[in-house]
């Protein structure tokens, strides 16, 4: 029988999964490696196919329904002759559910690795690369890519993994032949595309011979239906522009009382000085913040661009009706109280999502905290915001406090502004991927920060993510990650497949990087607002303290994959011109020497100089010591040479009182100079910058 010929064989015989034998012979056929082994249906048969085998040899117990054979006892390992190949054969027999024997070849080899396939609800073909053998379930140390896997994929899956050292020389054997081990991973996401039927593979263990080429011990293939393909359907691409830059809007509930959320809305928007139509609606009527107030929707002139409904639950539907009537095509939708607190709440949301998707609308929520558009001047938010200060960063946020309390919080503390803020809310309309897409050709959107909790079209998301990652930095923060994942089955695999790690592996695959504070969210977007990507992962840094630099040096080489160069020698040689001749100076440089003799001025300038001209330097972090006690120095000259230096990153963190450091960070963002207020935070920041520099230079 042919390999292709297996599945259909099986499942014509009613089979959820193949035995081992046809399990490695239906793998050989894509090329995947496996051990020499034969079936032998009795004890007579098992001596013979072992003596021609050549022993040292191996014998398992096969049968349909025989999966895990460990647990029955069903493996006898290193048979050296044929009296003891007899006795384990009668042994294995005996097990019920053994219909035969299967005799292998004793392969050699320290390392046991894992590989497999799993069909994933959200992704669909996934593949997992991992340490394998009896450690798979203890250590757990495997990662999963969605199918079709490039080289490249397999190759940094094989690299990802916690215990790759083990793929180094190892006891005397080879390094693992990492070329084929990624082909393998290759080879699976091909079978995983071409054969629907194959529900999951596990290949444990993958061994390492001692010559660093890896070989197919034992496998199990689960079969099933095909997934059902789902009609050819082209989403269409949605039309944001009248929710970003609309020229006329209606605040449906705008209030009077000040601290209603009809009231701060409206507010909002006038304070943010919008240049179009403001139309308030109020049933009272009158006139609110000098406006005239429609009394009802049906007041509203045809076609306004945008509406902003801030009423309850129940009377949104209606509203949504009656402005589609009135030719409205675009909605913010603020009110909660749909799917997200009960059964009536889940048909009130159904009912809305008919009404947009009929009318062929857009909208955002409900259940949202607003947007913003600062090309525009406008925000949207439910909470009082003020003036939003414009800039080239653009967030998408699936939580009420990011476009609220965040916001307010980045506008109070921070120096950099925004583009675009988007609060999805419950997404029964625009979803994470349609505003994504936006921001991709978005001129003023230059950084792009996600905060998710769930991803409504996955392969979507992934696709534009691919699209836009060599253009433009992507940065997400996942939080409360949920959905069905892949579904458990007989198979490590499928057992250890998790939404989290195939998520993990999808996002990197994509080119995203993944943040893991809320922090995060803030810092990285403070250091992009003002300076450019760094060019590599060496860093220059300065401190006044011997153990500052001896803790932070640790830390970029222990947590944050940061390298600490050798200086070029004019670099050196400047720096001990500087400082006494008692200390050697190096990268990192100790600084308090020179200050002592000379001033905090003089030889922080000097210093930081020198490392800005430097090529092994990709960025200069100073550790800047402030205190009235010895001075503290006009702070120009670090604008100066952020100026002077326009490619490479300054970073200012501090030694000092929190109220000299507040006042530095007044003085210097503003100039394009961000600074961090505990001594760790730049350092963390490079470190991920560095992480979305790789991915955006990844080959495809």
């Amino acid at each position: 029988m042919l390999p292709m010929d297996i599945i259909p064989e099986a499942l014509s015989k009613g089979h959820n999964a193949l035995n081992e034998y046809d399990a490695k012979r239906f793998l050989s056929g894509f090329g995947i490696p496996v051990c020499r082994e034969i079936i032998a249906g009795d004890i007579d048969s098992a001596v013979k196919e072992a003596s021609e085998t050549g022993f040292p040899v191996v014998l398992k117990a096969s049968g349909k329904d025989l999966f895990h054979k460990t647990e029955v006892q069903g493996i006898a390992l290193n048979l050296k002759n044929e009296a003891e190949v007899k006795r384990e054969a009668e042994r294995l027999l005996r097990i019920p559910g053994s219909e035969a024997v299967l005799v292998q070849e004793m392969v050699k080899g320290e390392r046991e690795l894992v590989c497999g396939l799993i069909r994933d609800a959200h992704f669909g073909s996934c593949v997992m690369f991992g340490l394998g053998g009896i450690m798979t379930e203890v250590f757990k140390d495997i990662v999963f890519r969605v199918a079709p896997l490039t080289t490249q994929d397999a190759r940094e899956m094989v690299q990802e993994i916690q215990h790759k050292k083990l793929l180094e020389p190892f006891r005397g054997e080879a390094a693992a032949d990492l070329e084929a081990l990624a082909g393998i991973l290759v080879k699976l996401g091909e079978i995983g595309l071409r054969h629907g039927n194959v529900q999951s593979i596990d290949i444990n263990p993958l061994k390492v011979r001692p010559d660093g080429k890896p070989i197919a011990v034992d496998a199990l293939v689960t079969l099933g239906e095909e997934p059902s393909k789902p009609a050819v359907k082209i989403a269409r691409k949605k039309d944001l522009t009248k929710l970003y830059e609309p020229e006329s809007i209606a605040v449906i509930g705008a209030s009077v009382t000040p601290g209603k959320a009809g009231h701060t809305v409206l507010n909002n928007i006038l304070v943010n000085g919008y240049k179009g139509k403001v139309y308030p609606v109020n049933p009272k009527g009158g006139e609110i913040m000098g406006l005239p107030v429609c009394s009802s929707i049906a007041e509203l002139p045809d076609g306004v661009d945008l509406a902003a409904i801030v009423i309850p639950a129940r009377a949104t539907v209606q509203s949504v009706k009656e402005c589609i009537a009135k030719g409205v095509k675009s909605f913010v939708l603020c009110a909660g109280g749909f799917s997200e607190v009960n059964e009536g709440g889940k048909a009130l949301q159904q009912e809305l999502t008919r009404a947009i998707a009929d009318a062929g609308a857009i909208a955002v929520g409900p259940n949202t905290s607003g947007h913003t558009s600062t090309p525009c001047c406008l925000t949207t938010s439910i909470f009082p915001l003020g003036k939003v200060p414009r800039g080239n960063v653009s967030y998408i946020a699936q939580t009420g406090n990011f476009a609220t309390h965040t916001m307010y919080c980045i506008i109070i503390d921070e120096n950099f502004g925004v583009a675009r803020v988007t609060g999805l809310g419950n997404k029964i309309d625009v979803d994470e991927s349609d505003v994504f897409e936006y921001y991709a050709e978005d001129p003023e959107t230059k950084y792009i920060f996600l905060y998710l909790e769930s991803i409504k079209r996955p392969d979507r998301f992934i696709e534009v993510a691919r699209e836009v990652i060599r253009r433009k930095p992507v940065f997400l923060l996942m939080g409360g990650i949920t959905g069905e994942g892949a579904k458990a089955s007989v198979t490590h695999t499928a057992s250890m497949a998790s939404d989290e790690r195939i998520l993990d592996g999808a996002i990197r695959q994509a080119g995203i990087t993944r943040l893991y504070e809320y922090s995060h969210l803030v810092l990285v977007a403070r250091a992009l607002a003002c300076m450019p990507l760094p060019k590599g992962n060496r860093i220059g840094f300065i401190a006044p303290s011997g153990a500052m630099l001896v803790v932070l040096s640790d830390l970029c080489h222990q947590r944050w994959g940061l390298d600490i160069p050798e200086l070029e020698e004019k670099t050196r040689a400047r720096l001990q011109e500087i400082s006494p001749d008692y200390i050697r100076m190096r990268n990192p440089v100790d600084i308090w020497p020179s200050v002592f003799e000379h001033s905090v001025l003089f030889s922080y300038e000097e210093a930081i100089e020198a490392l800005m001209q430097d090529k092994n330097i990709d960025a200069v972090v100073p550790v800047l010591m402030l205190a009235k006690n010895i001075g503290i120095p006009p702070l120009d000259f670090l604008v100066n040479l952020a100026n002077k230096y326009p490619e490479k990153p300054l970073y200012v963190t501090f030694s000092a009182e929190r109220k000299d450091m507040e006042a530095a960070k007044a003085f210097l963002e503003p100039k394009g100079v961000p600074t961090f207020a505990m001594l760790e935070e730049p350092f963390e920041v490079l470190s991920i910058l560095n992480r979305c520099r790789q991915a955006m230079q990844r080959p495809g």
